[in-house]
């Protein structure tokens, strides 16, 4: 499954939301790679294995699955993460991608390519149930972000 969509952090129009800039929207966009329980929901324990300028290896133990993933920076333009397929774990990938269309109007688009183990029948309302899951989560990192540099 094949999947975009793009949260919009700024809202240039509405002077009640504080905009952020694009150092802390890519901060917190960072800080969800190297800490990961602050943004997922059900993740029990986290290991970073290895981590060097642009890239890190992780294990993310969540109710019933153990996930690798390697994670590239493209310093303050996107975050890719690579899921290791496993016999459990069919792989995937999430690109998280800073645009900015106009000067403050920041948007984040989240690319996802995910794979499954094992055939599901029909794919389609599964599908969907995902990629409502995905956005939830998309939503509920940008809220986090957001209030991270407001509390600050």
């Amino acid at each position: 499954m094949q999947f975009e969509h793009v949260v919009q952090v700024n809202d240039l129009t509405d002077d009640r939301i504080p905009n952020i800039t694009r150092a802390q929207l890519w901060d917190g966009i960072a800080l969800r790679a190297t800490e990961p329980h602050r943004f997922v929901v059900g993740l029990d324990e986290f290991d970073l294995e290895w981590q060097s300028d642009t890239r890190l290896k992780r294990r993310l133990e969540l109710p019933g699955v153990v996930v690798h993933d390697v994670v590239t920076f493209d310093r303050q333009h996107s975050v890719q993460y690579d899921i290791i397929p496993t016999v459990d774990v069919a792989g995937g990938s999430l690109t998280m991608t800073i645009e900015e269309p106009e000067p403050d109007a920041l948007f984040v688009r989240f690319r996802y390519c995910a794979r499954y183990v094992e055939g599901i029948g029909d794919e389609l309302p599964y599908d969907l149930f995902v990629q409502q899951a995905y956005v939830t989560m998309d939503i509920d990192t940008i809220r986090i972000i957001r209030d991270r540099v407001t509390l600050h």
